[in-house]
């Protein structure tokens, strides 16, 4: 049975995600996955699903990131054992609105978690982002089909 600490923790982590990307402070943002974490960005066209926290890093690190990601909307299944792996699911938005974004552009979706309680706190185990809208107020004539609205 979970009660209304653990929910708050599972929140947290989430947040935690989105600062700690933000500020590119990758030590924080390792200490936020088991250590045989799973993440699929493929559905946001990354090249493959990354294993372990050492692939998941050499992914976002060097990644042309937005101005700020934004989680909300999250929604910890209740069912779920709380001392076993439990589904979140949450909504994201990120603006690319930074200068190396091009072009500039509005994006969001849905993260489809599995976070677990470990010694150290909540953490994830598996991470899933599916890109749902985008908005691409000025494309111009060179811009991909995938950076336009949708």
């Amino acid at each position: 049975m979970f009660d209304g600490t653990d929910i708050i923790l599972i929140h947290q982590l989430l947040a935690r995600y989105g600062h700690a990307l933000d500020a590119r402070d990758w030590e924080s943002f390792a200490e936020l996955f088991v250590p045989d974490a799973v993440v699929d960005y493929t559905a946001v066209r990354a090249p493959h699903v990354c294993h372990g926290i050492g692939e998941i890093l050499d992914y976002f690190q060097p990644a042309n990131h937005p101005a700020a990601h934004h989680v909300t909307n999250i929604v910890v299944d209740e069912s779920g054992d709380p001392a076993g792996r439990v589904t979140v699911h949450s909504k994201f938005f990120v603006p690319f609105t930074r200068d190396a974004n091009v072009p500039k552009r509005f994006y969001g979706g849905d993260y489809f978690d599995v976070v677990v309680k470990t010694p150290a706190g909540w953490k994830f185990a598996e991470k899933r982002c599916v890109g749902r809208w985008q908005y691409t107020p000025d494309p111009g004539e060179d811009v991909p089909e995938f950076r336009r609205t949708f």
